[in-house]
């Protein structure tokens, strides 16, 4: 009779360690009862499948805002990725010598915490700036071609809160890449990449691109400009999170 017992008991064991709570809202945690997963975009350059999106955050470039070459950006983020599409207008790109290329900027807050982190860059982040993460790649190579986007990535690295032109540079990896053309580029941020530990669930972040290398021409978010902020300068923008 003890041997049965003792057979049940182990039974048991066995049936709550095969239960394991399952936390939707972990990007790292996959359901037994989930379907298959299937990315909704493909990084290929074409932007047909950002028009089947439901739950897409948009960003539209102020009209009086001071740097406006990004128009508009759309982001879309589930558990395992964030998507973003940028569409631009570079037609005063089309005769300008560019010997250090074109550069795109991905600045995150990546946990989400306005106590870390530094860097105003383009956008008014109030009392603290909180940018932990800085992705700079290019879009147009020194010949003047569009290119794959493959960015390095760079830790803020100086006092939290400051505005200091201090970065560690992070291993290079997969984070962010995309693809595009003259009209627009649409990336993939995957979130277990994410090289300085956890991205939040939902983070703030903003965009820009750089003419020449380094003199930002456009900005997102941003709002209309006022005596007080001539720049149209914004906060940096929320990417929410959908299931």
């Amino acid at each position: 009779m003890k041997k049965v017992f003792a057979l049940m008991a182990i039974a048991a064991m066995t049936l709550v360690a095969c239960n394991k709570p399952n936390n939707e809202d972990d990007p790292g945690q996959e359901g037994g009862d989930e379907k298959e997963y299937v990315a909704p975009i493909k990084i290929d350059g074409n932007f047909d499948d950002w028009a089947g999106l439901k739950d897409v955050t948009t960003w539209k470039c102020a009209a009086t805002a001071a740097k406006t070459d990004i128009k508009l950006a759309k982001i879309y983020a589930d558990k395992y990725y964030v998507f973003v599409y940028a569409e631009f207008d570079l037609s005063s790109y089309e005769s300008l010598v560019a010997p250090d290329g074109t550069h795109f900027d991905f600045h995150i807050n990546g946990d989400n915490d306005t106590a870390t982190g530094g860097w105003k860059g383009q956008w008014d982040q109030g009392e603290h700036n909180c940018i932990d993460l800085m992705c700079q790649g290019a879009i147009i190579d020194e010949t003047g071609a569009f290119v794959d986007y493959a960015p390095g990535m760079y830790k803020y690295n100086a006092a939290p809160g400051t505005n200091e032109w201090a970065w560690e540079e992070q291993p290079a990896s997969d984070f962010i890449i995309g693809k595009g053309n003259k009209k627009a580029y649409e990336f993939q941020i995957t979130r277990e990449l994410y090289p300085l530990g956890k991205l939040a669930k939902e983070f703030t972040m903003g965009i820009e691109i750089l003419v020449n290398g380094w003199d930002a021409t456009g900005a997102l978010p941003n709002t209309e400009a006022t005596e007080t902020n001539p720049g149209g300068e914004a906060d940096l923008g929320v990417v929410k999170y959908t299931k």
